[in-house]
């Protein structure tokens, strides 16, 4: 999984970038915090929601893939966050 299997766009009822994969994807959430905190911390952690700090910012995973750059309406600074979290996702998609 790679950022260019992301759409991505401002969220609109939110300050935040949104990101969201072109293929279903199912992200396994405990795999995923265990890989995630090599470049972030995580805020909560649940079944259906994963939220790190990442550069300052909150970033949230959801098993459907979707990851949500808050309190980000900068493009380029929100996808340098994503990919960050995408790297690490690599081996918690199913």
């Amino acid at each position: 999984m790679e950022l260019g299997d992301f759409t991505q766009k401002p969220c609109r009822s939110k300050m935040a970038y949104e990101f969201l994969p072109k293929k279903n994807v199912k992200v396994d959430l405990e795999k995923a915090a265990e890989e995630i905190t090599k470049v972030g911390t995580i805020e909560i952690r649940s079944k259906v929601l994963l939220m790190v700090k990442i550069d300052e910012k909150i970033v949230s995973l959801f098993p459907s893939g979707k990851i949500l750059v808050r309190g980000e309406r900068d493009e380029n600074t929100a996808k340098n966050i994503a990919k960050k979290a995408v790297q690490t996702l690599k081996n918690s998609t199913k």
